[in-house]
């Protein structure tokens, strides 16, 4: 929730800065269309390949990872 707050707050922000300059909109909206497009596309791809390569460590650390994140929450809410 707070980061959908916190994104939507820097888009705001945003937004209100482009009404004060004097920018065309669309120039600055297809800037920001193929640079998430680009990044997209390059973290499906690194993924694939790194996936292809790194797959089976990559779920044993994920998955490690979410263990010891849920060990750290339950700790922090059964000593509070």
């Amino acid at each position: 929730m707070a980061t959908a707050v916190g994104t939507s707050i820097d888009a705001m922000a945003v937004g209100v800065s482009m009404a004060f300059l004097d920018v065309s909109i669309v120039v600055i909206a297809l800037a920001i269309g193929a640079a998430t497009m680009l990044m997209s596309t390059g973290g499906v791809l690194a993924g694939r390949f790194l996936g292809a390569r790194f797959g089976r460590y990559a779920e044993i650390l994920g998955g490690l990872a979410l263990i010891g994140l849920g060990s750290s929450i339950l700790y922090e809410h059964l000593t509070a």
